[in-house]
């Protein structure tokens, strides 16, 4: 297994929406953050096809079929790269204020509906199996590609957006961590995005500061 792919696979997902865990692909963004750099786990164009997979936002045959769509140019890919990056932090921007509690704002939504439109001649109407589901045509071109990966975290985004799951929207309470996530939990109290992770070490920096001795 190539490492880059070895790498991608590592990269958790605990968002409870493949959206969210897009989203969750950067960490050190977040206003008032105790990380002194942001933190990038997509580097590349190439990246971001593998962590589609990874997420199951494309089929492993979609992969590999985008794989040959990237362009030879290294500035094309950049662009393409830039892209994608750019309307994940739109999404975070959109997102972070709702999981704080804040209302949405008219303005805060254009992205997204441009992004949904610039999908539509993409996403259509498919029969599988007996059932009739919705789906992306096959992308024959780089431009068709964005526009199909950008198009299916739009659409998740939009779902998410006018589901009543918006309610459960949270932000992990560790400020070294920028994750967003759905709170499934029965109680509705769950606090950190992965307890083993962000919730361990906020356990353990509690405990070694009630250990401090006082002067």
């Amino acid at each position: 297994m190539p490492l880059r792919l070895m790498r991608i696979q590592s990269l958790r997902l605990v968002g409870g929406m493949a959206v969210l865990d897009f989203l969750n692909t950067c960490n050190g963004r977040r206003p008032a953050t105790s990380l002194s750099e942001v933190a990038e786990s997509l580097l590349t164009l190439e990246d971001i096809i593998y962590w589609f997979q990874h997420a199951n936002l494309i089929s492993t045959a979609e992969r590999d079929h985008f794989l040959t769509l990237m362009p030879a140019s290294s500035y094309e890919q950049n662009g393409a790269y830039q892209q994608l990056i750019a309307f994940r932090e739109q999404l975070y921007k959109l997102f972070f204020p709702i999981a704080e509690g804040q209302r949405i704002t008219p303005a805060a939504l254009a992205s997204l509906n441009k992004a949904l439109v610039d999908a539509a001649p993409y996403h259509q109407l498919e029969s599988v199996e007996g059932a009739t589901l919705w789906g992306w045509c096959r992308s024959n071109t780089l431009e068709e590609m964005m526009a199909s990966l950008i198009g299916r975290l739009a659409v998740q985004a939009a779902s998410l957006l006018t589901s009543p799951e918006l309610a459960r929207l949270k932000l992990c309470s560790t400020h070294a961590c920028d994750w967003l996530f759905l709170d499934t939990s029965k109680n509705g109290r769950r606090r950190w995005c992965q307890m083993s992770i962000c919730g361990s070490r906020e356990k353990a920096k509690r405990a070694s500061t009630a250990l401090d001795p006082v002067e």
